[in-house]
């Protein structure tokens, strides 16, 4: 494994400082979230900054997260705790929006103007949407949402995220990293797969019109995963009678009535190319499958130790 030179830049309002920073530090980057940057810097007598100071790690000098801290905390008076996030921190901002006739790149270039966040590579997703309007929601889960849509209906996976300081939504195969995750290169992996959670083989979509005394139920099962697993219900309902139909139903089974699996492998080599998002090789004997594809990630977790960096990914199984 190659040494890596990390570098951490902090900005205390006057001028770039470059601390004392302890082995250990975290770089967690999210399908879909903010990426999330864990350090620890030694206090001296230059070094003095406050919450929204901004922040960037460089390897091999160039920028692999760029943020603002956003909580500090101490143990001992000389060390200082640190983490910050990323710009897609402010698309946790809760808003109420409008749209029509409109793409997710669309959607994600006017929210980055109404909240000032510099906007990098935007992929053409190939569909447009009809008027949306959100109310009182996070950006990133009306992003979700429409990219929901653009999966269902095109059968591909975009993802948005920030590299290092500009907003970009990829598909994961344009994000796809050329490596290969076997047994020979790992610490350790673990293979789970449940029903527990967020699983269903029915589906009831309720619509009830108060004013017109009125309800409506549209119902889409899966027969056969009824007889596997039991009935696993899920209901929605909902004032907007557009949401509410069999199609909408059967879109609700489609997304849910599947085994949920999760693979998580450790100490692998880094590669910061690797994010939620990424598509990784995958060679494995999971014991009840072999694996030999191309994986999702769903989240990266980068640790820094002396110059080396390994990763923990928790990927889906295609």
């Amino acid at each position: 494994m190659s040494l890596v030179q990390l570098d951490l830049l902090i900005w205390d309002g006057r001028q770039w400082l470059q601390p004392a920073w302890l082995a250990g530090a975290r770089l967690q980057r999210t399908a879909n979230a903010a990426a999330v940057l864990d350090f620890c810097v030694v206090k001296n007598g230059l070094l003095n900054f406050l919450e929204g100071a901004p922040v960037y790690l460089l390897a091999d000098g160039k920028p692999v997260f760029k943020g603002r801290v956003f909580a500090k905390r101490r143990r001992q008076p000389e060390l200082i705790s640190v983490r910050a996030y990323d710009q897609l921190r402010f698309l946790q901002n809760r808003d109420c929006c409008s749209f029509r006739d409109f793409t997710p790149a669309d959607l994600l270039k006017r929210v980055c103007a109404e909240n000032g966040l510099q906007v990098g590579r935007l992929a053409d997703c190939g569909l447009r949407l009809p008027a949306r309007s959100f109310d009182n929601r996070r950006y990133l889960d009306m992003l979700a949402a429409v990219l929901q849509e653009v999966y269902l209906a095109k059968g591909r996976r975009y993802f948005v995220y920030d590299e290092a300081g500009a907003i970009c939504l990829q598909s994961c195969w344009d994000l796809r990293v050329n490596i290969l995750l076997t047994e020979n290169c790992l610490g350790g992996w673990e293979y789970a797969t449940s029903i527990d959670e967020g699983v269903c083989n029915r589906v009831k979509v309720i619509y009830e019109d108060k004013r017109k005394g009125e309800r409506r139920q549209f119902v889409a099962e899966n027969a056969e995963r009824i007889a596997d697993w039991g009935p696993l219900q899920r209901v929605s309902k909902s004032a907007d009678a557009q949401e509410q139909t069999q199609a909408k139903a059967r879109e609700l089974l489609q997304q849910g009535c599947r085994r949920q699996e999760n693979l998580l492998v450790r100490d692998a080599p880094g590669d910061l190319r690797v994010r939620g998002g990424s598509m990784v090789g995958v060679r494995l004997n999971l014991g009840e499958q072999l694996v030999d594809c191309w994986a999702l990630v769903k989240r990266a977790e980068h640790r820094f130790v002396d110059g080396n960096i390994l990763m923990d990914l928790s990927l889906e199984v295609q």
